[in-house]
Order: structure tokens, then C-alpha cells, then sequence
């Protein structure tokens, strides 16, 4: 080989793709580079990728980077949730379908929350990122989807700069290639490294268009047979590299050098592979195609020297630049002024929060300082139009949540249209570092470094008057750890503060993230859960810590076995002070005790037994459809003037053997809570669509069916899909299908719903307003949606002999929907005064247990067989 030359080959097939997420909402499109082991996605401020929307989750989603250690490349999956278990809320979506966790492809359509959309790219080249991202908007600052912290565009600039005129695109929309950070190795080891089923998605035509005007091309093309003999060089190839000649082998030359013999060892695999090469001074990246059936080598060859000497000055200047930042003993970091994420900080900060250097970088400024978001938005508005303001004393958060007073001074750095605020920070005195300390050790355990009881009481204060001002519920648990006496004996003091240690952060794994636990006294621990949903999740927390306890400890080859009792107070009328609900949680433990180990106890028994009934509830409904226990009824509508049948509505039933028959209401909220409404809301969509065609089919009925959908089903992003794909496998037509919605689920997203409305109108599917009169907007939903029907509220038909202004409003409400041409039917009659007042106002269309009660499928059939024998409207 001459030695003028030296290659150093990499699996470059493996390097330079790009893997990006575009995340979207109606504020905001943002484009995020995807580098990172893992990344979390939620309603957090604190996640890598925050999103502002309600409907998403504090932790909605995590990213992680999967790595294939044998054929050394990589992907990224996707979890719906947390690395703890805990799913999100309203779910992830992935192609219109929900996942757990799934490996990402190019083209993913990705569904969080119901509101954000994203799309999954892997991209070849850094202009098609740039593509991406000229798309990016922000409607207003701090709002909707936001973006990774600002580096990651810099270092994709730094590191993928190429010559955009010599840069070709080797991945098509339609490819997907999975790739990692190459190695040095030979050839023969590398290109072996792709996958077959990675590596076969990669299309030739990209390259083949390239090759279709060569002669043009200012890159080198080179061409040779399968002996290793140069069959074609364009005049770029015959320029740049004057040592290779037409139908000679030059098996030495870089360029060609173990070529042959590493297609032939991996051709079976792939037939395109990549490899970087460097020739004296300059280094090139080396794309090249295997035609099979011509037993021909086609390469493209690229430049990229001036590239890969930026990046390593780019680096070698940025790691100068850390190394400065980290030597200064005051604090510095940098907060992009828009987003108000931590972009930089050193290690002077850190030591000053009790933060480790890239935890900062997970938090906002919002995070950091003891301000409320408003104050902090005008805290930066201030220092954007005075630059030169002077220095203040501000209060910033520590780790452990202690408040530290520290000096400030603040200056503006412009980076193209982005605004940076730096920040240069000290204590006060010079004695705040050593009273932090001080004051750190009396607010902490030193046996188990959880805070103590005088900091979980300042923990607790602040958390009740945030209950009471937000109006949310929170409780107190008093966990107690029990050893048996015998063991205590046998166990010695070491022992027993290492099962302390471990029990302290079991019982902390089984919380949630933003809950305290806290060493109360001895082996008395007590947690704090403010911000409570609803006082199910508090009996589910409390059934995750006994389970979490429940396995034994192996302490010094010692199979230690505990019991646990635990006492719970939740904020109300009776509980609002400190006081009381510690005092109450600690009486309700005395009672756990007295019942026996590993149970809680509630101090409000009415609380206790709701919480032991939905925990029932959830677990009965969970095997209801499996065990065939829920089933439909069904009501007809009626034409007053003619008695005729102009609808049936299906109504759903739980007949649980023990439970008896439930209604609706008693157990589909807990179903939405749960998500199990999905798969009960499908099953009543299917079997009530069968049972129609059935009827349409007997001649029994010739209108439609209605069938009432929740708000979460209607928000689910593929609903329309599953409204189609339920009608083809029930050969319903569209017509005979009326969906009821209530004007609470259109207010939710009216966006969304005018366009589901308008997706289901053109299925041909009819559409009913429900509990029509409730809300204040209703009206403008007429005149801005398709409806087919309305349903008056029950509860204002039902007070019409008492309430004059209801009257009014049905008056209003009949008129209305005589102008519009929309059918207005009224609901839930139980008494012929109440229908001869409707009569009186004008209202056609009536239904109600008056007529009928909800029939079973069988009653129902010979109901509608015989309307008019079965009907009394006299």
C-alpha cells in the first residue's frame, strides 16, 4: 500500500441519519433532534420535551434509544408514561393506534393526548432538517408545544454541515434506516454491522438519479466490475483522483481498496453500504451501490474535510469553553429568555441548588426561582428592555425545596432572533453557604436523608392552602413500620438502620412524583399527596405501597419479613388545618393497628368505604365484558300526531350477579377514569349496529339508531375510523346511525369537533345534540354544526309544572329548532302533565318512560312490531 495514503474506514451506513420528532398543536409546531439515551414528554415543566397542553399528562411519554450491541446500531421506542409504570392519562396514539411501547419507524403519525400531533423522521441529510424546521412556529412565547433546549441545534449545525450543493439524499420519504455511532474497524466488519431487514429498505433510486447525469456532476463517480477493474470514471473522479485510469485495477488506492471482497462478503445482506476514507489530508465519505445483475460497483464519493475540521475545532472550543465556565466560583447560567429552559449552567450553580450539572439543564426558570410564573414573565420582560439594570437579591429553590438568597446580575445575549438571559450569581454573605448546611441538617433524617418532621409540617402548610385556594383534594398517610419482637432481638443496630434505609425508599418509589415522604419518628413515616385527582388514585396508592412492602428485605443473608400499617386523613370541612389532619391521620393508623397489619385505615369511613367500592368496581367492571355481563335496552322515540316511530335509542345495563342491574351512571365515569371506556364503548357500537341491521333487515324499523358517546371516546384521534370500520363489519348504512353528543363534549374542543362532525356527516352517519338547554353556548352550536337532532334536557322537562322560565326555554328551544329544520325531541317524560304541556308548546317528538321504559332486545322487537297497541299517549 503506499504509504502516502491511509484509510481509516467507519460504517458511516451507521452514522450521519438524522432521527427527529415534530411535535404540533394549534400554538405551536415545533422540530426536536433526537440524540439523548431517554427523553420524557408531558405536561411538566421539568420533562426534556415540555408540552402545554391539559390534556396531556405531567409525564405523558418517554423516548428511550435501544441499542443492538451485535449488529451496533440503534432505534428509539416510544412508552406511553413513565420508567415507573405510571400510563398516561388520555394515552398514546401511533398510527391512529394505541401502544404501551413500540419501536418508532419513519412515518409515524404519533397522537398525545388527543390535541398534540407528531411525526416521526429519519432523515440523511441536515437540509432536510432544515426543511423541517422553516415549517416551526410559536403562536405566543411560553405556549403549546415546547422545544429541547435550544443546543441541540447548534450541535446538529456543527456536526452535519455539509456542502449542501454535494450533499446527496439517500433516504427517500418512504425508507427507514435504523443507525448508530460508528466504529474503526475494517470494512468487512462494518458492513456487515446493517441488518438485512435495515439495510434492504434502502432504495437505489436516489442514487440512480444521481448517476442518470454524471458527466455533470461535480462529485466523483467511479465504476468497476467485479475484478476489481476501473470501468468508468466520471471527469470529477478522473480530477480528484489522477492515480486511477480506465480499465486498469488499483486494489492499493483507498478508494477501491478491500472493496470487492467486502460486498462479496456481505452483498447477501445489502446492496448499498457507506464508508468514510481519508487520502492524506482530506476525508471523504464513500457511498456505494452494488448492481447484482451487472456485477458492477457504482460509488459516489463526497468531500466532507472542511466539515470534519469545524466540528473538531467547534468541539475543542466548546469544551474550553466548559472548563473556563466550571473554574469560576460564582454561579453562571443562561436561560433562553422565550421558553425560560435552562440552556447552560457550571458546576459553581450546582454546588449553590444542590443539583447535579445536567439536572439543571431538565429544569425551566420557572423551576429555579421562588417566583410565580406571572412574576417571572415580568421579571424577564424587565431585564429585556433595561440590559443594564443592576443586580438584585432573588430567591431561588433549592433540590430538597429549601429557599437560598442569592445576588443577581443579569445581562441580554442575542443569538439570531433568540434572547438569552445570562445570569451571574453568589450568596449574599459568605456565610450562607455554611447556615444552608446547617439549616439543611436540622430539616433532614441523617438515617435515612428524608426530610424530617419540622420540614414536612413547612411541606404541608403550604400544600393546604393551595388545596383550599385550588379548590383540590390532598390527604396524609402515617405509614408505621412493625418488626416482629423475636426479630427485633436478633437483629442488630446496623441491620435494623439498613431495613430503615431500604423501607424509606421502597415506600418513596411507590408515590407519585410530586408527593413527600417524610421520617416522622422512629419507625413512623408519614407521606404527603397534595394535588389528588380524585380519592380513587388515593386507594390506589395506598394498595402500591402495601404491595410495594409486602416482598421481604435480605439483609446480611437475614430473610427479614415486615408488617405495615398505615393511618389516612384527606383534606376536607373537618380537615382544613395542620393540626387536625395530623391528628386524624394518626388515629387512623392507631385503628389499622387494632384491625391487624398490612391494611390502611381512613379516618373518614365514608371515605374509606367509597374507596373499597370503586377499587371493587374497577375490578368487577374489568372482566365484564369478558364475562358477557353487560347487555343493551332499548327505547323508541314517537311522533306525537301519528304515533309513528321515528328512533330507538340503545341505553347500556351492567347485570353484575351480585351487584344487580346497573345503570350508566353508576359506573362509566369510573370507566372513562379508567380508560376502559374504549373498549365498552366499541362493544355497545358494535352490538347495537348488529342488532339494527337485523331489525332494518325484518322490516321491524326503517329509522335510526341512537347511541350515546362519551366525550373521551369522541376525542379519541381515530374515532371516525372506528365509526367506518364498525358500520363495514356490521353492513350498516351510514344513514340508519345517529351519534348523541353532548354539548359539553363539543365545548371541550370545538375545533376537534366540528371537524369529527364534519368527518361523520359525510360517512352519511346522523348526528344529535344531547341534553340540549344545559349550556349557555348551545344556540351557536346550531348555526356552526351539522346536527340532525335535539334532545331537550330531562331535567328541565321534568320541572316544567314548576319552573316557568324552563317553560320558556323549551318554548325557545322548539322554535329554534323549527327555524334551523332540526328535529327537536324531548326526553325523560314520566308523568302526562309533563307531555301535555309539551304538546301544548309544540313539540312532534317525545320519549320517556311514560311511553315505555327501556326494553330488553327481545320486548323491544315485538314493541316495535306493534307500536301502536303498545302505545297509551291519551
Amino acid at each position: 500500500m503506499n504509504s502516502d495514503y491511509t484509510a481509516t474506514v467507519f460504517n458511516s451506513q451507521l452514522r450521519n441519519l438524522l432521527h427527529v420528532l415534530v411535535l404540533k398543536d394549534k400554538t405551536s409546531r415545533h422540530t426536536i433532534l433526537l440524540e439523548d439515551q431517554r427523553y420524557t414528554l408531558g405536561r411538566d415543566p421539568r420533562n426534556n420535551i415540555p408540552i402545554k397542553s391539559k390534556k396531556v399528562s405531567r409525564i405523558h411519554g418517554t423516548i428511550l434509544r435501544r441499542e443492538d450491541a451485535q449488529h451496533k446500531t440503534f432505534s428509539y421506542w416510544l412508552l406511553d408514561g413513565d420508567l415507573m409504570g405510571n400510563r398516561s392519562t388520555n394515552g398514546i396514539f401511533i398510527n391512529d393506534k394505541r401502544c404501551l411501547v413500540q419501536e418508532l419507524k419513519h412515518g409515524d403519525v404519533i397522537t398525545l393526548g388527543m390535541e398534540v400531533e407528531g411525526e416521526y423522521h429519519i432523515l440523511s441529510d441536515v437540509n432536510q432538517l432544515e426543511s423541517l424546521r422553516e415549517e416551526d412556529f410559536d403562536s405566543h412565547q411560553g405556549g403549546g408545544v415546547a422545544n429541547t433546549k435550544r443546543s441541540d441545534e447548534n450541535k446538529i449545525h456543527n456536526s452535519i454541515d455539509y456542502d449542501r450543493e454535494n450533499t446527496p439524499t439517500i433516504i427517500s420519504s418512504s425508507d427507514t434506516l435504523f443507525i448508530s455511532e460508528p466504529t474503526v474497524e475494517s470494512f468487512e466488519e462494518n458492513s456487515s454491522n446493517a441488518s438485512s431487514a435495515d439495510a434492504s429498505e434502502v432504495q437505489s433510486d436516489e442514487l440512480s438519479r444521481l448517476a442518470s447525469f454524471p458527466e455533470w456532476s461535480p462529485n466523483p463517480i467511479i465504476e468497476i466490475d467485479w475484478s476489481g477493474r476501473v470501468t468508468y470514471l466520471n471527469p470529477s473522479a478522473t480530477t480528484k483522483f489522477p492515480t486511477l485510469r480506465l480499465n486498469e485495477t488499483n486494489s492499493s488506492h483507498p478508494v477501491l481498496e478491500g472493496l470487492v471482497q467486502g460486498i462479496k462478503k456481505n452483498s447477501a445482506s445489502s446492496n448499498l453500504f457507506v464508508r468514510e476514507i481519508t487520502i492524506k489530508n482530506q476525508v471523504f465519505e464513500q457511498y456505494i451501490h452494488y448492481l447484482s445483475e451487472q456485477k458492477l460497483v457504482r460509488c459516489y464519493i463526497f468531500d466532507f474535510t472542511g466539515r470534519r475540521v469545524t466540528a473538531t475545532q467547534v468541539n475543542e472550543s466548546e469544551q474550553r469553553y466548559k472548563a473556563v465556565l466550571n473554574q469560576i466560583q460564582e454561579g453562571i447560567f443562561l436561560v433562553d429568555a422565550g421558553s425560560k429552559k435552562v440552556l447552560e449552567a457550571n458546576s459553581a450553580l450546582a454546588n449553590l441548588l444542590g443539583y447535579g450539572l445536567d439536572d439543571l439543564h431538565c429544569l425551566s426558570l420557572n423551576d429555579v426561582l421562588f417566583l410565580s410564573p406571572g412574576e417571572v414573565e415580568q421579571k424577564i420582560d424587565f431585564w429585556l428592555n433595561n440590559p443594564n439594570s443592576g443586580s438584585e437579591t432573588l430567591s431561588y429553590r433549592r433540590k430538597n425545596g429549601f429557599l437560598l438568597e442569592l445576588e443577581s446580575s443579569h445581562s441580554i445575549i442575542s443569538y439570531g432572533d433568540q434572547k438569552i438571559v445570562s445570569f451571574t450569581v453568589h450568596p449574599v454573605s459568605q456565610s450562607v453557604g455554611t447556615e444552608t448546611i446547617i439549616q439543611e441538617q436540622g430539616l433532614f433524617d441523617l438515617e435515612t436523608n428524608l426530610p424530617n418532621s419540622q420540614l414536612f409540617l413547612e411541606q404541608l402548610n403550604t400544600a393546604i392552602a393551595n388545596s383550599y385556594r385550588l379548590e383540590q383534594l390532598l390527604c396524609v398517610i402515617f405509614v408505621e413500620l412493625e418488626l416482629p419482637k423475636n426479630l427485633k432481638e436478633k437483629i442488630n443496630n446496623k441491620i435494623q438502620l439498613t431495613l430503615l434505609e431500604g423501607f424509606s425508599k421502597r415506600l418513596r418509589s411507590s408515590l407519585r412524583g410530586g408527593d413527600t415522604v417524610a421520617r416522622w419518628q422512629g419507625n413512623q413515616f408519614v407521606c404527603l399527596l397534595p394535588q389528588v385527582r380524585s380519592i380513587r388514585d388515593i386507594g390506589k396508592v395506598c394498595h402500591r405501597i402495601l404491595e410495594t412492602l409486602k416482598p421481604p428485605f435480605f439483609l446480611e443473608h437475614q430473610k427479614i419479613h415486615i408488617k405495615t400499617s398505615m393511618g389516612i386523613a384527606v383534606y376536607d370541612e373537618e380537615n382544613n388545618t395542620t393540626e387536625t389532619i395530623l391528628a386524624n391521620a394518626q388515629k387512623a393508623l392507631k385503628k389499622s393497628q387494632e384491625l391487624g397489619s398490612n391494611n390502611y385505615k381512613f379516618i373518614q369511613s365514608n371515605i374509606q368505604a367509597e374507596i373499597e367500592r370503586l377499587l371493587k368496581l374497577e375490578k368487577l367492571l374489568n372482566s365484564a365484558l369478558e364475562k358477557k355481563e353487560l347487555s343493551l335496552h332499548y327505547q323508541p322515540r314517537i311522533r306525537v300526531e301519528n304515533k309513528q316511530i321515528t328512533g330507538v335509542e340503545a341505553f347500556l345495563r351492567w347485570n353484575h350477579p351480585e351487584l344487580g342491574c346497573m345503570y350508566p351512571g353508576q359506573f362509566l365515569p369510573l370507566a372513562e377514569e379508567t380508560g376502559l371506556i374504549m373498549d365498552i364503548g366499541e362493544w355497545v357500537l358494535e352490538t347495537a349496529c348488529f342488532q339494527h341491521k337485523i331489525w332494518l333487515q325484518n322490516n321491524v324499523i326503517k329509522q335510526p339508531i341512537s347511541i350515546n358517546i362519551s366525550g373521551y371516546q369522541f376525542q379519541q384521534p381515530n374515532f371516525t375510523n372506528a365509526i367506518a370500520n364498525i358500520l363495514e363489519q356490521t353492513d350498516l348504512p351510514a344513514h340508519f346511525l345517529e351519534l348523541e353528543i353532548t354539548e359539553e363534549t363539543i365545548a371541550q374542543e370545538l375545533d376537534l369537533a366540528e371537524k369529527t362532525i364534519s368527518e361523520l356527516k359525510q360517512m352519511g352517519v346522523k348526528i344529535c345534540l344531547d341534553d340540549f338547554g344545559k349550556g349557555m353556548s348551545a344556540l351557536g352550536y346550531l348555526k356552526k354544526f351539522q346536527i340532525d337532532t335535539i334532545k331537550i334536557d330531562k331535567d328541565i322537562v321534568q320541572n316544567l309544572e314548576n319552573n316557568s322560565q324552563d317553560l320558556a326555554i323549551v318554548s325557545a328551544i322548539i322554535g329554534v329548532g323549527k327555524n334551523f329544520n332540526i328535529a327537536v325531541v324531548a326526553e325523560g317524560i314520566e308523568s302526562k302533565e309533563q307531555l301535555a304541556l309539551l304538546l301544548e308548546l309544540g313539540c312532534e317528538e317525545i320519549q320517556g318512560n311514560l311511553l315505555t321504559e327501556p326494553l330488553k332486545m327481545g320486548d323491544t322487537t315485538n314493541f316495535l312490531a306493534n307500536p301502536t297497541q303498545s302505545l297509551t299517549l291519551s
